[in-house]
């Protein structure tokens, strides 16, 4: 436990900051959600999301979920948005990143989850 952030004689955080533990628990839970909106989306073959990203979207959107221990999801949502582009192996840069994805999703081992 963390004795400076709950002792009563621990120094408060100056008004108009914000308390970063609870702004990181916040961010963990949007997170949550939003990997659930997207594994709901993908379980319902829903393409309009993922025909509707471009590729530095569904990129980012990745990189969001797979920091958040949201990894699965992640690669699901590069898989299908794949799957949508088939000239996605046309460009060098996205071939990579996409062939990654396409190996976490396709070879669970493949990728360790982070701890």
């Amino acid at each position: 436990m963390n004795t400076k952030t709950t002792s009563p004689t621990a120094p408060q955080p100056a008004p108009g900051t914000v308390n970063t533990i609870a702004a990181w628990d916040h961010l963990e839970d949007t997170v949550d959600r939003l990997a659930d909106i997207v594994d709901d989306l993908l379980a319902r073959h829903d393409e309009q999301l993922v025909c509707s990203l471009q590729f530095p979207e569904a990129e980012a959107l990745a990189e969001v979920l797979d920091a958040g221990r949201h990894t699965r999801t992640a690669a699901r949502l590069m898989h299908h948005w794949a799957l949508t582009e088939p000239d996605w192996e046309d460009d060098p840069g996205h071939e990579a990143v996409i062939r990654g994805w396409l190996t976490i999703d396709t070879q669970p081992d493949s990728h360790q989850p982070q701890l």
